[in-house]
């Protein structure tokens, strides 16, 4: 595992994605470029099953339109405690929260879901860095 310094210098050079990547077992969820490297080298591919079983397993996300398109997700973390919490927008209350112990080495990582397709027709959300 990267240290925060590294991992936050690594986490700047991302603008963009070259393609999308599996990153969860649920086959309608990929990310991009620079969550697999959040995944790979914060060793945190279990925030990511996080973010994909919320998706599919919280009715307060499933059952909201907006979030269907675009979705906020911030994990904040102090004394090894994290806090992971969902919003439709920036400046309104979470619609999905859960904490749990943790080693991940930021205080803070944001990270967007957004409605994605393909041109056959195939939908999907992908997972991205605020930059991307």
């Amino acid at each position: 595992m990267l240290n925060a310094a590294e991992l936050q210098k690594g986490l700047a050079g991302f603008y963009g994605t070259d393609g999308y990547h599996k990153v969860t077992i649920f086959p309608r969820i990929v990310g991009t470029d620079g969550i697999v490297y959040l995944a790979k080298n914060a060793e945190c591919f279990w925030l990511v099953d996080e973010i994909a079983i919320a998706n599919h397993t919280s009715p307060k996300i499933r059952n909201n339109q907006r979030l269907q398109e675009i979705q906020f997700w911030t994990l904040t973390v102090k004394d090894r405690r994290g806090t992971l919490v969902c919003r439709a927008d920036s400046d309104e209350a979470p619609v999905y929260r859960k904490s749990f112990d943790t080693d991940f080495p930021l205080p803070e990582i944001k990270i967007w879901v957004e409605a994605g397709g393909d041109p056959d027709g195939n939908l999907f959300k992908v997972m991205m860095l605020p930059s991307e």
